[in-house]
């Protein structure tokens, strides 16, 4: 008689997860406070928060409660919560990694939120992806949902991370979850199906992409001009190149080609193909750039990253891909790489995942963008950052690759010209700027305002005579 033991192990977590906000937001009671008290061998009828959630008149009273016979109070507030994860939507939620400029969030009345990291801080490729919680109380879930939806559109987290914060906004507009017809499944099926994006008008990201470059670009040769006058190198040649400049742009499998030419200070002109938009812009204290387009203002934010540039647009996220070869399969992630799914040598197919990396604690497949004959460039083990080369291939069919088109059309945006006095046209046409007004408008500006164009003129011409009478005196001391 052979004797079978069998072992049975009940686990119990006794541990509060990470929303039990929402609890002590419904029913008042602080729940890591009442379980030290359970522990210390308080009933739990004789705990105040607890007698007035079961509306006993006495809150410090010790009579007891039947909490299998008696109910408790209506509940008359509803509460929502929301995760904030270092994750791209766009992919698949695939967890991101990196340093973090700022994170901006202000708790109200209705939402209540905290965050693990902080100015200059950072999430790296072995940390959990969740780095912080909002919770969001009404006396109604309509009511929860909109202040928790105001909360999110106030949240500004910048850095080299991508966030889940557009995507949630986006969600909790959807008619489903304001119905409340939701289930397990209804997640999943958005996530397939990529009905919850956040997009704005394709011309208009592509002209706030040219404008965040050609703002950097101008501000990157002045610095560099600057720093060659302290050095007491007075070479001018490399400012014509800040005021009028090419400038190139892909997205969406189209390449822009604009020329870039400075009206003054603030004003871009960007033309292509023929069509000519002219831009105000200033930058404001926190670096975000204000610019008027077509009459209407927006705010552009925007990070070069080793995969293209991420543009911020009136709060949306979008990557703009730099061009690579096809024949580069690159890692979009920072972490390690687990192992290769083909040989060295052999084929892959587009589509089809090549290799395995982890990332926060995820094992996550990279898929092959074009198909062809593959040769690993790293081996099993390796830490990865975003942008580096995972591999390289034989292209199958070099025809059949994706090309980038040349935008051959006129941008399909207002055309509205910008406001300049002209007065103003004078002070930008005696700095060196290309005038914008026309020149019969001028001529009837300086001879009905005599002496404000000489005055201006004046200043004008003081300013370098006394800039070089400095750089003279410079080169003296050196």
């Amino acid at each position: 008689m052979v004797k079978v033991l069998m072992h049975i192990q009940i686990s119990l977590m006794f541990y509060v997860k990470v929303e039990h906000p929402v609890t002590e937001g419904i029913t008042g009671i602080n729940l890591p406070a009442t379980q030290l008290q359970v522990a210390m061998g308080i009933p739990l009828y004789k705990i105040p928060e607890v007698r007035k959630f079961y509306g006993l008149p006495d809150m410090y009273g010790d009579s007891p409660i039947d909490f299998l016979e008696e109910d408790y109070k209506d509940v008359d507030s509803h509460v929502i919560a929301a995760r904030i994860t270092a994750e791209n939507p766009d992919e698949g939620f695939k967890p991101t990694s990196g340093s973090i400029e700022r994170v901006k969030f202000q708790s109200t009345s209705n939402v209540w939120g905290y965050f693990s990291v902080g100015a200059n801080g950072g999430i790296h490729e072995f940390a959990d992806s969740q780095f912080g919680h909002l919770f969001a109380k009404g006396p109604t879930r309509e009511h929860a949902r909109r202040s928790l939806v105001l909360a999110l559109k106030e949240i500004e987290v910048r850095g080299e991370i991508r966030t889940t914060v557009e995507y949630l906004v986006q969600l909790l507009e959807t008619q489903e979850f304001k119905e409340n017809t939701i289930d397990t499944s209804w997640l999943d099926g958005l996530i397939k199906e990529k009905s919850v994006q956040v997009e704005r008008p394709p011309h208009l990201t592509v002209l706030s992409a040219a404008l965040f470059k050609a703002f950097e670009h101008v501000s990157s040769m002045t610095e560099e001009l600057k720093e060659s006058f302290t050095k007491g190198q007075v070479a001018t040649g490399s400012i014509p190149s800040i005021n009028s400049f090419p400038l190139e742009i892909a997205y969406q499998d189209t390449k822009y080609n604009f020329e870039v030419t400075r009206m003054s200070n603030e004003i871009f002109s960007f033309s292509i193909n023929g069509n000519v938009i002219e831009v105000r812009v200033i930058k404001t204290a926190e670096g975000a750039l204000l610019a008027n387009i077509g009459g209407e203002t927006h705010r552009i934010l925007g990070q070069e990253e080793p995969l293209g540039l991420r543009l911020v647009l009136d709060g949306a996220t979008i990557l703009m891909p730099t061009i690579f070869d096809p024949s580069e399969l690159r890692t979009d992630v920072t972490g390690k790489v687990v192992r290769y799914l083909q040989d060295n040598g052999g084929n892959v197919e587009a589509g089809e995942p090549f290799v395995e990396v982890e990332a926060m604690k995820m094992i996550m497949p990279i898929k092959a963008t074009e198909s062809g004959s593959i040769t690993h460039a790293l081996s099993p083990g390796s830490v990865i950052s975003a942008g580096d080369l995972l591999a390289s291939l034989s292209l199958k069919d070099p025809s059949k690759v994706k090309k980038i088109l040349t935008f051959e059309d006129s941008l399909d945006l207002a055309d509205e010209p910008l406001e300049v006095t002209a007065s103003e046209a004078l002070t930008n046409a005696l700095a060196g700027y290309k005038v914008s007004i026309h020149m019969k408008e001028l001529s009837t500006f300086i001879f009905l305002n005599k002496n404000v164009f000489f005055s201006v003129m004046l200043r004008q011409l003081l300013v370098p005579l006394l800039l070089r009478r400095r750089i003279w005196a410079l080169r003296r001391l050196l």
